[in-house]
């Protein structure tokens, strides 16, 4: 089952390069820790939202910073707070 990006405008999904050409990862929730879950969904700014543990967090709303590079892998840090999003300005 294909994984897609839980963040409104972002059409990233597996499999597919981004507009860049880059390689997109994916990564899940942080559920067990609800602290970090909630920065997330805040700066996703999905209000009440609650994620499954079948919705991801694409790549490209994270820093370079966010991630530990380890034997040529891309590891998303245990610490890491998404804060890259679309402007939702223009969506009604």
């Amino acid at each position: 089952m294909p994984r897609y990006c839980a963040v409104k405008l972002c059409n990233n999904r597996g499999g597919m390069p981004s507009k860049d050409n880059k390689r997109i990862s994916f990564y899940p929730f942080p559920l067990q820790d609800k602290t970090r879950l909630k920065k997330w969904i805040v700066n996703m700014k999905r209000g009440e939202w609650t994620p499954s543990r079948h919705q991801y967090l694409c790549s490209e709303h994270f820093t370079e910073d966010s991630f530990d590079l380890r034997w040529g892998i891309r590891y998303l840090k245990h610490t890491a707070i998404p804060t890259i999003f679309p402007c939702l300005c223009d969506v009604s």
